[in-house]
């Protein structure tokens, strides 16, 4: 069994965030072990609150995770401020392991999620990424579209094109792969980012090229949203027992 590391936020819904995450390792057949960055207070529709993780305890998590297990893969995704950004950062060069970030700053509904000042130190840590999975809206913060100089592979996700949802991979030798799958009902699901990233985390582990990584993690994500729960506010969780 392959170990992932995750290092990410809290989802109190548990439909994104380090619960998400854990999911998608348990449908892959992978261990994740956790370190947890921030506890976002939230339901699908609404966010109330978001208390960081002080960067120490950060730090302390993934000691204690790695002094016990082989690492197979990283993922990381919601990194609240610089402090903790730096504390992780000190981490990725021990890793010689894929690593995926989700560089979580801006909601697909473009809502701002991290600390204003967090957003360049988020840019510089992409240098130590196998892969980053940014949605438009943080591609824009982070790259301004222009992906003609990029430090690790980039897949934007889900541009709607022709009635499907296409992620483009653009590589740093410049070309570009797209994935597509039909547009599922909702067109916006909580938790769809934070399962993609893992699912591509949990594939790399296993020895899959990137290509094929993220072919199997759209294609698991397209399957998760179409089975989604059925929430007080609508069909928005996706169903991560879904079978691969």
């Amino acid at each position: 069994m392959n170990n992932i590391l995750i290092i990410a936020g809290s989802d109190s819904v548990g439909g994104a965030g380090a619960q998400a995450d854990i999911k998608t390792c348990e449908a892959f057949g992978c261990y994740s072990a956790t370190a947890m960055t921030v506890f976002v207070c939230e339901s699908t529709q609404v966010t109330y609150d978001i208390s960081s993780v002080p960067p120490k305890c950060v730090d302390l998590q993934i000691k204690g995770i790695t002094e016990e297990l082989k690492i197979d893969a990283v993922k990381i995704g919601m990194l609240f401020d610089v402090e903790t950004i730096k504390i992780v950062e000190k981490w990725l060069p021990k890793f010689n392991v894929p690593i995926v970030i989700d560089p979580v700053c801006i909601s697909k509904s473009n809502v701002k999620l991290i600390k204003d000042d967090a957003i360049d130190a988020l840019r510089e840590i992409l240098k130590f990424a196998t892969v980053a999975t940014p949605n438009r809206y943080e591609a824009k913060a982070l790259f301004n579209n222009d992906f003609s100089s990029l430090v690790c592979d980039v897949i934007v996700k889900k541009h709607v094109i022709n009635g499907e949802s296409v992620d483009t991979l653009h590589k740093k030798d410049g070309s570009q792969i797209n994935f597509a799958t039909p547009l599922a009902d909702p067109f916006i699901m909580h938790g769809a980012g934070c399962t993609f990233s893992t699912a591509i985390a949990c594939c790399l582990a296993q020895g899959l090229s990137l290509q094929e990584a993220i072919g199997k993690a759209k294609d698991y994500v397209y399957q998760a949203i179409r089975t989604g729960l059925t929430t007080n506010f609508g069909k928005t969780l996706l169903n991560h027992k879904v079978k691969i």
